[in-house]
């Protein structure tokens, strides 16, 4: 049986519109709510899990790309200012994880700036 994706809440403050940032993939719903149990030490009738049929042709979380996850509402966050990155153009990598434009801009500039310093030195 093919893995199919799934993201989970806890059902003590399940909201539809407020689902976690966990997604697992499983042959089924029941297998999905089992992995994120063990994992969070969440009783497991307290979790109900979504299906995420646009993921599943990935068929592991590290292999979706970051406009997939853009393009269907997700979002990241900026490690160094906490920004919500929600635009593929405002998505950045560099050695501190994900960066808004706005922090990457602003890390090459003085990068630029210190390169530039040691040419004249």
């Amino acid at each position: 049986m093919k893995s199919k994706a799934y993201c989970f809440s806890n059902a003590s403050d399940y909201d539809i519109e407020d689902i976690s940032e966990e997604v697992t993939f499983a042959e089924t719903a029941g297998k999905a709510k089992q992995d994120f149990s063990m994992e969070n030490g969440i009783h497991y009738k307290d979790i109900r899990v979504q299906r995420l049929p646009w993921a599943d042709k990935y068929g592991d979380v590290d292999s979706i790309p970051v406009e997939e996850w853009l393009n269907h509402g997700w979002y990241f966050i900026c490690d160094t200012c906490g920004a919500e990155i929600e635009d593929v153009a405002d998505f950045h990598v560099n050695s501190k994880g994900y960066c808004c434009k706005k922090c990457f801009n602003w890390v090459e500039s003085g990068r630029e700036n210190r390169n530039r310093l040691r040419n004249l030195l």
